[in-house]
């Protein structure tokens, strides 16, 4: 015949809650995963700021060219000064080079 061992019993359901306690935590994480299930995130930038002349030089392109890509929607400014344009590097970094061999602004020669 099988004895209770009530001092387990007491372990197990102490264990239980704790088990139960942690699920209810994650009930608003899993809401969330579950509404962003195939939908784009959206992260916020944590790199720095940079002047539109570094981010013409990072893309090999001319300055005014920075205009065409925020027109375009391509850069989203950010106004400094109400007149200073000014972009996330992260943001830069993501569009393509005009030319792939140019690295900060320096053009090299490839064969």
């Amino acid at each position: 015949m099988n004895t209770l061992d009530l001092d387990a019993l007491d372990k197990l359901i102490r264990k239980a809650q704790k088990l139960q306690a942690l699920v209810a935590d994650l009930q608003p994480f899993l809401e969330l995963v579950r509404q962003l299930d195939g939908k784009e995130i959206v992260t916020v930038p944590t790199d720095r700021l940079i002047r539109a002349s570094e981010a013409a030089k990072i893309l090999c392109i001319d300055h005014n060219a920075i205009g065409k890509l925020v027109k375009a929607g391509l850069l989203t400014p950010l106004y400094v000064n109400s007149e200073q344009q000014k972009f996330w590097l992260s943001e830069v970094m993501k569009l393509p080079r005009k030319k792939p061999w140019c690295i900060g602004g320096k053009q090299h020669e490839t064969d």
